[in-house]
């Protein structure tokens, strides 16, 4: 497993792209200039092909009127995660159509984890589920991303 923003550089997993030697030089470039998930605080905790982990300190601004976390904020932190995930297969995809069911309030002062995990590829499209837990292991919220293949320039 690969830890992007740990510091290390194993070789241990080789990148889907040959201008990258790993997966997590694929990663690390996308982030670099990923401006919404460097502004959100977003990390990348581990990556290898098919498989992100991401994480994101809930901060005050992020709740609602309700004093919980924003749903739209899970549901960015989801995203992104699928964004990743396609990243780390050298795939790049935009969300066509995404669902989510949220079944547990995010608390302030939480760190949520998410976990990506492409199901299935076809053509242009695939589809990727992530579940998103905090610290503590609370089940928070589930999201199936129905992606479709961004074309090469």
């Amino acid at each position: 497993m690969i830890h992007a923003t740990s510091g290390r550089t194993p070789l241990t997993t080789p990148a889907p792209n040959a201008q990258f030697a790993t997966v997590e030089d694929l990663v690390r470039h996308r982030y670099s200039s990923d401006k919404a998930s460097q502004h959100l605080g977003i990390e990348v905790l581990e990556a290898e092909e098919g498989r992100v982990v991401m994480a994101m300190a809930v901060q005050d601004y992020m709740l609602n009127g309700h004093h919980i976390l924003h749903g739209g904020y899970l549901f960015t932190l989801g995203d992104t995660c699928f964004a990743f995930v396609c990243e780390s297969l050298g795939r790049p995809s935009v969300s066509r159509q995404a669902e989510i069911t949220y079944i547990a309030p995010g608390a302030a002062d939480s760190r949520l984890i998410a976990t990506g995990i492409e199901r299935t590829r076809f053509g242009r499209n695939n589809i990727v589920d992530i579940s998103i837990h905090d610290q503590d292991g609370q089940h928070l919220a589930e999201l199936r991303v129905y992606g479709v293949l961004v074309p090469k320039k």
